[in-house]
């Protein structure tokens, strides 16, 4: 039995076509593709060309004319940013009196590949005693989020979660689980992850990305898909006790009912065919929240154009769900940004806070034929007026990592 009851009070999301909540709502509502040719980088002779890239001039309002962004990496400027309208958002003052109850867990899988290619090359190139000092501190995974505690005085702890698809997910039970332990009072809890040549070209050695076999076009659920379009972004949502969040009088989004997580240990690169990790998650999430599965008003998914994860993860909530699947919505917001990877679960989270408070269902998008194997409510197209109370966001991937969660409206 659980004797906090944690709550959802600040959000911050950096995504592609999207800086802010409101931004990022409204382009759900309205089912906007933010998926575009890339322009970062030359994608050279790599068959995928688009991707949901974030518009890096969108994030200068936060930082001005300060010192030291020219060492700060794409990862950790779309974490500050995030994190800067969390805490604005939640009304959160950081003060040296509660900064040691205050902590920062964020969940990223690529943010560190391209300072890691920088130092490298210029080593290579350059040899060590020429090497620019400044790069080497950003080649480690915990920079990003290192970045946000220097930069807010937060002193209570910082931690760097990094299991693929679900590290948003497994950031929140890290997070439930410091609150709950009396480890900190507040805690960031947020993830990232930046699209680059590495990562494109690493997917696409893979022969993982949609374009290879295909169409490219990030269409989940749909017979045509033929894998995923990648994406980036960050989003960051300040968790706390109800009651601490209540005297402050901040504005409560959504309560985290529950956080469950599972690794089937099935192989590096593999899925267990009939989901087995995702059941047992999803199945735990119900259980520790005291949700029967008809309770579930929506469903976001881990959906992401993938012809073997879509099938998947429909095989397993049609065995948890049963027959009243048939009446739960259950989309997938990938379709619009992309698979941003580490990040996605965040995202699913920021999302499914606006789907309670402004009562719509987000769409998936680019859906024109229908697949026998996912027969499910995936709100094609259009998006859809709904109360909403209760919300499952799922996530799993390759390696055995799966996680679920269950958000409540307050």
């Amino acid at each position: 039995m659980k004797t906090v009851k944690l709550v959802i009070s600040g959000l911050g999301v950096v995504t592609s076509g999207a800086v802010g909540k409101e931004e990022f709502w409204g382009n759900l509502r309205a089912g906007r593709n933010c998926v575009k040719p890339i322009r970062n980088f030359s994608v050279g002779k790599i068959k995928a060309k688009t991707a949901g890239e974030v518009d890096d001039s969108k994030l200068m309002f936060f930082f001005g004319d300060e010192k030291g962004l020219r060492n700060l990496d794409r990862s950790a400027l779309f974490l500050i940013a995030a994190s800067k309208m969390a805490i604005d958002d939640a009304k959160l003052s950081i003060t040296g009196e509660n900064t040691d109850d205050i902590g920062m867990v964020t969940g990223t899988s690529f943010s560190h590949l391209v300072p890691i290619v920088q130092f490298d090359r210029q080593v290579l190139k350059e040899g060590l005693n020429f090497s620019n000092p400044a790069l080497f501190p950003s080649t480690v995974i915990n920079a990003a989020s290192s970045q946000v505690s220097i930069k807010f005085n937060m002193q209570g702890f910082n931690t760097t979660v990094s299991t693929g698809y679900t590290s948003s997910l497994d950031a929140i039970k890290y997070a439930e689980n410091t609150i709950e332990t009396g480890r900190a009072k507040t805690v960031l809890c947020g993830a990232v992850d930046t699209l680059s040549y590495p990562v494109l070209f690493g997917f696409n050695k893979l022969g993982y990305l949609a374009g290879l076999k295909g169409k490219e076009v990030m269409c989940p659920y749909d017979k045509r898909r033929n894998g995923p379009v990648l994406g980036e972004g960050a989003g960051v949502v300040v968790m706390e006790d109800e009651k601490t969040a209540l005297a402050r009088k901040a504005k409560v989004y959504a309560r985290v009912r529950a956080v469950a997580n599972y690794f089937d240990a099935r192989g590096i690169a593999r899925i267990h065919p009939q989901g087995l990790g995702l059941e047992k998650a999803v199945r735990s999430a119900l259980e520790q929240a005291d949700v029967l599965p008809e309770d579930i008003d929506y469903i976001s998914t881990c959906a992401n154009s993938s012809r073997e994860m879509d099938g998947i993860e429909v095989l397993v909530l049609k065995k948890i769900f049963g027959e009243s699947l048939k009446t739960i919505p259950a989309s997938s917001i990938k379709s619009m940004l992309g698979e941003t990877f580490s990040a996605s679960g965040i995202l699913q989270i920021i999302s499914s806070a606006g789907a309670m408070h402004k009562g719509f269902i987000p769409p998936t998008i680019n859906y024109k034929q229908k697949d026998p194997d996912c027969d499910i409510d995936c709100v094609p197209n259009r998006a859809r007026k709904k109360r909403i109370k209760t919300v499952l966001v799922t996530s799993f991937g390759p390696g055995g990592y799966n996680s679920a969660c269950i958000l409540e409206k307050v």
